[in-house]
C-alpha cells in the first residue's frame, strides 16, 4: 500500500492538533509545522509514533522568516517525494484598532494567514501533482464581512480566499484548492469570557452551540476525496454567517 502523507502548518495545537490525529486514524502518514509549540509538537509527535512507529513527522518554521519556505520544503523532501493533501492552517490572530495598527503587524498577519499558504502551495505544486493531492486552506467565517477592530486579519483572511479561487483555476485539473472557513469552534485562548459572555455570543449562531474541532478536520478529510470539488470556501459556523 502506498503511503499517503499529508502536510500541515499549525498542527501542534487546537484545531491543527485534532486534524493531525484525525487524519492518522484514517492512515495517513503526518508531517506538521509548529512555530514556538515545541513541547506540545513533540507530545503528539510520540502519541502518533507509539500508535504507528514512523508515522509522525515535526518541522519547526518562523513565517515571518522568508527563508521559512525553503526551510519547509527541503524538510518535506526528505521524508516523501509526493503529498496527498496540504493544509495551510497556521493562523495569527489579535486586534489591531485601526488608531494604533502598524506595518509589522500587517506584515505578520499577512505573512500567516496569506503569504505563507501562497508559497507553500507554489512549492508544493509537483509533490502534490505526483502523489493526486489537493490543497486545503483554512479562513474565517466572519473576515470577509469585516470584524470590528481586525482589519488587518480580515484583510489577510480575505486575501487568502481570493488565493483559493484563483489557484483553483490555476492549478486545474492536477490539484484542487478549497477552503475550509470555521466559524466559533474553540473559545480564543487569550480571552477569558465569561458563562454569560459565551452565551451572548452565542445568540448569534443559530444553531445555538458552539462547533468542535472535528466539525473541521472532518471536512478536510471530506475533500481528500471530493474529486469534483475545487476553489470552493465551506463555512462551518452553524449559521452564524446568514444571520
Amino acid at each position: 500500500m502506498t503511503k499517503k502523507y499529508i502536510f500541515l502548518t499549525g498542527g501542534a495545537k487546537r484545531i491543527g492538533k485534532t486534524t493531525c490525529r484525525h487524519f492518522h486514524e484514517e492512515g495517513f502518514n503526518i508531517i506538521f509545522h509548529y512555530n514556538s509549540s515545541k513541547r506540545e509538537a513533540e507530545e503528539i509527535q510520540k502519541e502518533l509514533n507509539d500508535i504507528r512507529e514512523n508515522s509522525c513527522f515535526i518541522l519547526q518554521a518562523n513565517f515571518n522568516e522568508i527563508s521559512s519556505v525553503e526551510t519547509l520544503k527541503k524538510g518535506v523532501q526528505s521524508i516523501t517525494d509526493e503529498l496527498s493533501v496540504l493544509v495551510n492552517n497556521a493562523s495569527s490572530f489579535y486586534p489591531t484598532p485601526i488608531e494604533g495598527a502598524s506595518m509589522s503587524e500587517w506584515n505578520d498577519l499577512m505573512a500567516t494567514n496569506a503569504t505563507l499558504p501562497l508559497f507553500l502551495t507554489q512549492a508544493f505544486i509537483p509533490l502534490l501533482e505526483k502523489g493526486n493531492g489537493c490543497v486545503i486552506n483554512i479562513s474565517d467565517t466572519l473576515a470577509p464581512s469585516g470584524i470590528k477592530n481586525f482589519s488587518l486579519y480580515s484583510g489577510a483572511k480575505s486575501a487568502l480566499e481570493g488565493i483559493t479561487k484563483s489557484l483553483a483555476k490555476e492549478l486545474a485539473p492536477k490539484i484542487r484548492v478549497n477552503a475550509i472557513s470555521p466559524g466559533a469552534i474553540l473559545w480564543p485562548e487569550d480571552e477569558d469570557l465569561t458563562e454569560e459572555q459565551q452565551k451572548e455570543r452565542l445568540t448569534k449562531v443559530p444553531l445555538g452551540r458552539i462547533g468542535s474541532p472535528e466539525d473541521i478536520s472532518s471536512l478536510a478529510l471530506f475533500l481528500t476525496t471530493a474529486e469534483y470539488i475545487t476553489g470552493q470556501v465551506i463555512k462551518v459556523d452553524g449559521g452564524r454567517s446568514v444571520i
